[in-house]
């Protein structure tokens, strides 16, 4: 009888016993995760590689697109768009009158975009009196041939933004003038129309267009490459007017002095502040650029015509260039920076290569 007792005992625990069940134990686990981890480490890399390598392809193609225009232009028109002119050319060669709307704008059409060029008014400064809200519907459009990708910026109201700017030489002014050197040597300065047999180096050896990074938009930090710093009196401070002496006085400037984070802020307008840009310094360099300037509180103000604003982007090692011919580069931040120089010239002899 106990027997049968021991048996149905052992047929309840059998009924209430649980399967066993397979599981990693915790040391597993830590294992898969440092695979997983280490997996990601060594790809994520590759993944950037590759997503910086098509966001430069496309750079590359809209500086192409740029270069393009510039050349259609140029057989319209027999020149290259001025910096800080109006559209149109007297066909003598003399200055036109100053108006500080940028050559993007005078080449809308070449860029597929007729509409906004027969949109904006002309007729005025577009920087002051009622000619901004005048334009305003075209200031505001984003232009995707105008930005770079790899120079990513959270949004931010406003104009449109730019990042490819016009070269004005190796000087740190934008105006000629017989009184500052090499003020008027660049592919694109203030005021005046190059034709082609301006440029007695060749097209293919002169550069034309590069890029640079946008302000960051913050107003209490600062945003290597993209932002600029404000030098109170500097037009006072640089007594040897020379590329050297405007790094010079850039590299005195603190840090935590007066500075500009909204630079690249609008594709319409001409000015360093703008679409433009100079070779005082080699692409991405180590000093800060800064404006010899220190009024930006209106939108005329900032224009900026003299200071040293350097070529810069998020591609690693350097920049695109496009030359005069419409060809682009990719420019080492190492080169040298003579040979920089030079490559910003109409005539400084040098020969354009691949670094």
């Amino acid at each position: 009888m106990s027997g049968v007792f021991e048996r149905g005992r052992s047929l309840r625990r059998s009924r209430w016993r649980r399967p066993a069940i397979a599981a990693f134990t915790l040391l597993e686990c830590l294992v898969v995760v440092f695979v997983i981890g280490l997996l990601l480490a060594l790809l994520l890399p590759a993944v950037q590689q590759a997503r910086e390598a098509g966001r430069r392809l496309e750079c590359d193609n809209h500086l192409k697109q740029i270069g393009l225009a510039l050349q259609n232009y140029a057989s319209i028109h027999g020149v290259f768009p001025a910096i800080n002119s109006l559209s149109f050319h007297d066909g003598l060669g003399r200055p036109a009158t100053v108006q500080e709307s940028s050559p993007i704008v005078r080449m809308l059409g070449e860029l597929d975009q007729t509409p906004l060029y027969n949109a904006f008014n002309f007729s005025g400064i577009p920087t002051l009196g009622v000619t901004p809200s005048q334009n305003q519907t075209v200031m505001l459009v984003s232009l995707a041939v105008a930005l770079c990708p790899s120079d990513t910026q959270p949004p931010v109201s406003g104009y449109g933004r730019i990042n490819y700017r016009f070269c004005t030489g190796p000087t740190p002014w934008c105006a000629p003038s017989s009184q500052l050197p090499l003020s008027a040597d660049g592919p694109f300065t203030s005021e005046y129309f190059r034709s082609p047999a301006d440029f007695r180096d060749g097209l293919s050896n002169t550069i034309g267009v590069s890029e640079r990074l946008e302000g960051g938009w913050i107003k209490d930090a600062f945003k290597r490459d993209g932002d600029y710093l404000l030098v109170p009196g500097g037009y006072e401070r640089l007594t040897a007017h020379t590329a050297d002496a405007a790094v010079a006085v850039c590299a005195a400037a603190p840090i935590d002095g007066p500075k500009d984070t909204r630079a690249g802020e609008s594709w319409v307008l001409s000015g360093f502040h703008f679409s433009d840009y100079n070779h005082c310094a080699t692409p991405n360099p180590i000093q800060n650029d800064c404006a010899l300037d220190s009024f930006t509180d209106s939108l005329h103000t900032r224009a900026i015509h003299a200071g040293v604003f350097s070529a810069s982007s998020r591609h690693p090692g350097g920049v695109n260039a496009a030359t005069m011919d419409g060809s682009v580069r990719f420019v080492s931040s190492g080169i040298n920076l003579a040979i920089w120089r030079a490559l910003s010239t109409r005539s400084g002899g040098e020969v354009v290569g691949s670094d």
